[in-house]
């Protein structure tokens, strides 16, 4: 296997905010996929992904979203969920601007991060080449209470960076133990959200869950059909109402969450779907 370096710098964010990232480099970079991770979650959890893609000449670009990881900012809070997609946008022009020859520029987002990557295509459609989501968060297997609801929109306005417990169980975001184990036993892992990030968020999944018509570009969705933590079903209706002339669906099973972290073969499988799609259009 070619030899693969990893770098790690930071940049400021739309506000002045210190952002961390990493990038894997390989030796002849052919494409470039800048990585949007999940909630709760940070930039050093997609080795197998890195280890897929890099071989390709794929070079990866993941940062850590303010209040994640070892970027700045409250951990789980937002003012706005803009922030995080004008954050994106930032990096992403950096990672465009970086390369000497134009090569091929991917979005990647996972779950909460799937979100803010359909949000930016949605919002700028032009700065990518191509779009992939894995298991985006457009919904929740068990939406909360009308009255929960009402609460929690109230304590937005009056304390919104009130910090509450995601209440999402690691369990379920593998079979694999030692994953699960991994992700819990991690310093950078946590289970924070605000107030307002609550009411930003469910605002997002609103407005881009129901444009059906922004994404323009190449677009693959990879679904755990398993999946406790977000809403299959949502993703699902989802991929059916988009209007995309380059769409892709991939369905897993009884797969959790997390499916470049599950166990093997099911991990393999998902991976080397995720590698034809990209070398059939990039490549």
């Amino acid at each position: 296997m070619a030899a693969i370096q990893e770098k790690t710098a930071t940049f400021h964010g739309s506000d002045g905010t210190t952002l961390f990232f990493r990038q894997h480099i390989p030796e002849n970079e052919r494409f470039r996929v800048v990585i949007s991770h999940g909630l709760g979650e940070h930039s050093g959890r997609y080795g197998h992904v890195a280890k897929t893609l890099c071989p390709m000449g794929g070079a990866l670009w993941i940062h850590d979203h303010r209040g994640h990881g070892q970027s700045q900012g409250k951990r789980g809070h937002v003012n706005e969920f803009n922030d995080y997609v004008d954050d994106l946008k930032t990096f992403i022009e950096m990672a465009g601007a970086d390369h000497p020859d134009r090569v091929p520029l991917l979005l990647l987002g996972h779950s909460m991060g799937g979100l803010i990557a359909l949000s930016f295509a949605r919002q700028y459609p032009r700065l990518v080449d191509g779009l992939i989501v894995s298991s985006p968060l457009l919904g929740v297997p068990k939406p909360p209470s009308t009255v929960l609801t009402a609460i929690v929109r109230s304590l937005s306005i009056v304390w919104p960076t009130l910090t509450l417990n995601n209440k999402l169980n690691p369990a379920y975001i593998s079979h694999d133990e030692a994953e699960v184990n991994a992700y819990v036993q991690s310093g950078r892992v946590h289970s924070k959200i605000s107030a307002r990030w609550f009411v930003a968020c469910m605002s997002e999944i609103e407005k881009t869950g129901g444009d059906f018509d922004a994404i323009r570009i190449p677009i693959l969705i990879q679904i755990a059909g398993n999946d406790r933590l977000v809403s299959a079903p949502a993703a699902l209706a989802y991929f059916d109402a988009l209007t995309a002339a380059d769409k892709t669906l991939f369905h897993y099973g009884d797969l959790y969450h997390e499916i470049y972290n599950e166990r093997l073969p099911d991990r393999e499988h998902v991976l080397e779907d995720l590698k034809q799609w990209v070398a059939d259009r990039y490549l």
